[in-house]
């Protein structure tokens, strides 16, 4: 990936400022979804597949630093130690490379399609998070599919895509899923990061919107605490998470994490590979999810 950098970007010190961001990451969990549907789809050109892992996780990465300095979260990250503004313009010219290197690798119109289609869907996902806008669980899991949901199913799909010189709807439906799994999870971890609280925030998250619904005491015990945040930093660990269980929040999104990954492996049951592939496939993905 640095050698893109170099290669675009001959600004001194951006690209520095970038080189710095890429050396943050400390995973690739998505250029692997892309070889993994690559290689299963029978590809084998492995330098074209490697841009296309690249040129992803710096789309990955760009998102990743927008979603920092719009959340104002994950402050110890070199992004979040510099001036904003210089910060998102180098986002900026992140984001805009990937997109020259993800497209360099295929010639055809629906391939690059796919991918602004994803990006933009994602933006708009962003956008209602940002926003606040879910009022319900159900606009919540949509506003899940947009933001995390297409990004999941991008690497999936071009790595499809890229292989096959087709689009695979099937791809598409169960990658999505993956991405909500994955979300639902990741929110359910956050409930007990004090520097990134969705709590504290007061987002409309899955969890807050369920319980909104107000089930049972607990349930409005919790809603109390949430809206002082004095009482959430005088909470204990066990008992927070213990009214968290009593609540029905634990279950819930244990539940919809399972429901969605249970549709995932539904998806790929279906593809039209071999079992031995289709073990494969899912056996690797949720390795690395």
């Amino acid at each position: 990936m640095n050698h893109f950098i170099d290669v675009e970007v001959q600004s001194g010190d951006l690209n520095q400022t970038l080189r710095s961001f890429l050396d943050a990451k400390d995973h690739l969990h998505f250029s692997e979804l892309a070889f993994y549907h690559y290689y299963s789809f029978g590809g084998t050109d492995t330098k074209a597949a490697e841009i296309l892992g690249a040129g992803i996780e710096l789309l990955i990465l760009s998102f990743d630093i927008f979603d920092d300095l719009e959340d104002e979260d994950s402050l110890d990250e070199p992004w979040m130690k510099m001036n904003r503004s210089v910060a998102l313009n180098a986002a900026t010219a992140l984001y805009t490379l990937s997109i020259k290197v993800i497209s360099s690798v295929s010639n055809e119109p629906l391939f690059l399609h796919k991918l602004m289609e994803y990006t933009l869907q994602s933006m708009q996902g962003q956008h209602d998070d940002l926003s606040n806008r879910p009022a319900t669980e159900e606009e919540c899991l949509d506003m899940i599919k947009r933001k995390s949901g297409s990004l999941t199913a991008l690497p999936c799909v071009l790595g499809t895509m890229l292989a096959t010189g087709e689009f695979n709807p099937a791809v598409e439906s169960y990658a999505c899923q993956l991405g909500i799994a994955s979300q639902i999870e990741n929110d359910y971890k956050a409930l007990f990061y004090d520097s990134k609280s969705d709590i504290a925030k007061k987002k409309r998250t899955l969890a807050y919107l369920y319980l909104t619904r107000k089930f049972n005491q607990a349930s409005i015990d919790l809603l109390n605490i949430f809206e002082n945040e004095d009482k959430i930093a005088d909470i204990e660990i066990k008992c927070y998470k213990e009214k968290l269980k009593e609540a029905g929040v634990t279950q819930y999104m244990y539940v919809m994490n399972q429901l969605a990954i249970q549709k995932f492996k539904k998806g790929v049951a279906e593809l039209e590979l071999g079992e031995m592939e289709k073990r494969r496939l899912v056996a690797s993905i949720l390795n690395e999810f």
